[in-house]
């Protein structure tokens, strides 16, 4: 953890979707396969799909299948998502945590690698879409993730500045578009597929071993606050 006691105002936090706010990254390998399987290609391990991670959807089935396949693919893999969103709960605790931030008013967003029709899909099973102030995709911006971009867009729509905003991630990718936006990085290890030693080279501002350490994270920023402020009074 870096420079915890510097003035902090934190003003709204920023959230990936796969792996932090929903369980969904066996559901996901299994839609890559779908998608790969039909269009003649060969089943691909979690270890080597999480390669591709970073692109959209399509991309990744462009890099996989080539580009004329990669369309068809991608169909294929939002039909079989749609088909088996029940299999993509939010994490535990998750739902616990968005209803406090939402009590106290801290405005929240999303920043994901995931395309935006497969964001949708999950955000609306979970009648969590109307909850965010704003949803950027991998497909809204030009340059996908460890590229600050998208996070950059979140920002300008939430009118706030990236030093106020926290950006919880279980990626190196998200960390280092943290870094690059000049955001506070929240490393999320409650994913099964988190590693802690993957993130810790990117120097993560907190950790996060459960989704209500999120809210601990804002509690304890503004109990800072309030002693710097009386300490400066």
């Amino acid at each position: 953890m870096r420079d915890t006691f510097k003035l902090i105002m934190i003003k709204g936090i920023v959230f990936d979707l796969d792996g932090t706010l929903v369980d969904s990254l066996s559901t996901t390998f299994d839609a890559f396969n779908y998608g790969i399987l039909k269009l003649g290609g060969r089943k691909h391990t979690p270890e080597e799909i999480m390669r591709y991670f970073g692109t959209g959807e399509g991309e990744i089935f462009a890099q996989i299948l080539g580009a004329e396949k990669a369309e068809a693919a991608y169909q294929a893999c939002r039909d079989y998502t749609d088909e088996h969103l029940a299999q993509i709960p939010l994490h535990s605790g998750v739902g616990e945590l968005l209803e406090k931030l939402k009590s106290t008013g801290i405005p929240i967003a999303i920043f994901t690698g995931r395309s935006w029709p497969t964001t949708e899909m999950i955000l609306k099973y979970h009648r969590l879409l109307d909850r965010f102030i704003t949803v950027v995709a991998n497909d809204h911006v030009s340059s996908p993730k460890p590229s600050p971009e998208g996070l950059h867009l979140v920002l300008s729509r939430m009118k706030i500045e990236a030093s106020q905003t926290l950006f919880v991630g279980d990626s190196p990718m998200d960390m280092i578009a943290s870094q690059r936006a000049g955001s506070r990085g929240v490393a999320a290890l409650w994913d099964l597929q988190a590693e802690r030693q993957a993130l810790e080279p990117h120097e993560p501002h907190h950790w996060a071993q459960h989704p209500l350490d999120v809210w601990e994270v804002c509690q304890m920023l503004r109990n800072s606050n309030v002693l710097h402020s009386e300490s400066l009074s």
